[in-house]
């Protein structure tokens, strides 16, 4: 009997002091219990924000779909491959008449860099674009036949070589024939390479005609190759450009 009465009272020795040590007040355990939620929000929030703070810097930095404008040069010189290319095909029928020609087209392409590039623009004004079957739409009144390049021409009866062009504003240049209906542009770009196949101021004249008539069309603007507007005062000095150049090639004005 001694020795249970001894080994219960050192069980309830141990109990008790069990409460003790491990027994905390009420307030203090619910306030313990906020710190530990409020500590368990914080990496949420914080990593929250991080992942805002990294990218914030990428959005901000990250600049909005750039336009790059078309090159002319590059349209004319492809224009004038694609019909060195054709007249090749035309004329070669056996295989060593097709290498004879492969290296005349070399030559030709060498030798077929324009003399001159002039240039306009038909823009519409506050970035405003230009859909694509309006364009189109336009481009048929104004006169210009869809071609070579996917882009417009004014032809010359008898001539291969387009009096001028049209193409897109914005680089390659071409248009998509299959998607009218879903594409816009800001403008598009006019261009005469020279020698061509009329008179260089007749085919200034002719091109500077059809620009401000697509101008009419769209509700837009005919800029010159700066991209400021056409002055009666540039126009003269453009004019007076294509009649030197005609002198000095002996070209009489076509009528």
């Amino acid at each position: 009997m001694d020795n249970l009465r001894l080994i219960l009272l050192l069980i309830g020795l141990l109990v008790l002091a069990a409460i003790v040590l491990f027994h905390k007040p009420q307030g203090q355990t619910q306030r313990n219990h906020q710190r530990w939620l409020a500590n368990r929000r914080e990496p949420s929030l914080g990593g929250e924000a991080s992942r805002q703070d990294r990218e914030a810097p990428e959005s901000e930095s990250s600049p909005a779909r750039s336009e790059h404008p078309s090159s002319p040069a590059n349209l004319a010189a492809g224009l004038a491959s694609a019909r060195m290319v054709a007249s090749s095909d035309e004329d070669s029928d056996s295989a060593e008449n097709e290498a004879k020609a492969g290296r005349a087209s070399a030559r030709g392409r060498r030798q077929s860099r324009p003399d001159k590039i002039v240039t306009l623009y038909v823009k519409r004004r506050s970035g405003r674009h230009i859909n694509g079957s309006e364009l189109l739409d336009s481009a048929i009144k104004a006169g210009l036949d869809f071609g070579e390049m996917n882009i417009f021409h004014r032809l010359h009866e008898g001539e291969t070589q387009p009096v001028f062009s049209m193409a897109n504003l914005i680089s390659p240049g071409h248009f998509d024939p299959a998607n009218w209906n879903v594409f816009d542009t800001p403008g598009v770009t006019f261009f005469l390479t020279l020698p061509a196949p009329v008179s260089a101021l007749d085919a200034w004249d002719a091109m500077f005609a059809t620009a401000q008539r697509m101008g009419e069309l769209l509700e837009a603007e005919v800029l010159d190759d700066a991209r400021c507007l056409v002055t009666r005062q540039r126009i003269a000095q453009l004019r007076e450009e294509m009649r030197e150049y005609d002198r000095r090639h002996g070209l009489g004005k076509i009528q």
